[in-house]
């Protein structure tokens, strides 16, 4: 696996408690790191994709009780630091639950756009505005379980795949190919002349997920949490598509609706 990007360009594991290294390390990512943190949420990331982490930090004491993710982490050509249990706290945040663990994750390599789309991925989930990485994760997480394999991040108003949205994501992210594209309009437009009809998730929409076409070929679009696909994609889409609700609240959460369309769309496809 290729997605990741060893800010460091060194290989070399690193397993010492001696103090003076651990501070070496913390400087090295004082400047925003990239961090998982707590036994299950690093469990989860290195079972998916070990060669994603930097460095792993583990507490005095408990390598045995980290003995395989250290060792994947290690095979990997990730480092592994032993530290202080203050150490940890101070990469995580004092008040932080870490449980004598923590990953730096390697910047994270995005899926070549053209690449993706010539590859004929089928649907394609494009999500313009989502900016709560938990939103994104939950997202991914769905869309993975419903079969998509390929997934576009608009760059602008837009998270991309922080620790956030890979908690939240339960280890789905490794599993998809993920881009990401400038303007959203120009992109529909390739997307389109590459035999792609876009289908763009709003309450209101004038059809119903239960009578969208699901035999052509699909471009999911999902706009912002609080706002909904832009006007531009609105005038972009070939159908705005809307989930039918029953009740008195008037829309869902924006991962939630996507789930409902992508196992739609799945269900549909596979009678």
């Amino acid at each position: 696996m290729k997605q990741f990007r060893d800010k460091h360009r060194r290989s070399a594991t690193e397993r010492s408690p001696d103090a003076s290294r651990a501070h070496r390390a913390l400087r090295e990512h004082r400047d925003g790191p990239e961090v998982v943190f707590g036994a299950g949420p690093v469990h989860e990331l290195v079972a998916a994709a070990p060669d994603s982490i930097a460095t792993l930090y583990v507490r005095a004491g408990d390598e045995r009780r980290f003995g395989g993710e250290i060792e994947r982490v290690r095979g990997a050509g990730g480092r592994i630091a032993s530290v202080r249990e203050e150490e940890i706290a101070r990469i995580t945040g004092q008040n932080a639950r870490h449980q004598g663990v923590a990953a730096i994750m390697r910047d994270y390599q995005y899926a070549d756009l053209d690449e993706l789309v010539r590859a004929e991925p089928d649907p394609i989930v494009l999500v313009d505005g989502v900016t709560d990485p938990r939103n994104l994760g939950a997202m991914i997480r769905s869309a993975e379980c419903a079969g998509v394999e390929a997934i576009v991040l608009a760059r602008d108003r837009t998270v991309g795949i922080t620790p956030a949205a890979v908690k939240s994501s339960a280890g789905a992210w490794a599993h998809l190919k993920i881009a990401r594209c400038g303007n959203v309009a120009r992109t529909l437009e390739m997307l389109k002349e590459a035999g792609y009809w876009i289908a763009a998730l709003a309450p209101g929409g004038e059809v119903s997920i239960y009578e969208l076409d699901t035999s052509r070929k699909l471009v999911i679009v999902v706009g912002s949490e609080g706002e909904g696909i832009r006007p531009i994609v609105r005038k972009a889409a070939d159908f705005v598509v809307s989930i039918p609700m029953r009740g008195k609240v008037e829309s869902l959460n924006v991962s939630v609706a996507a789930a409902v369309a992508l196992f739609e769309v799945q269900r549909r496809r596979v009678r």
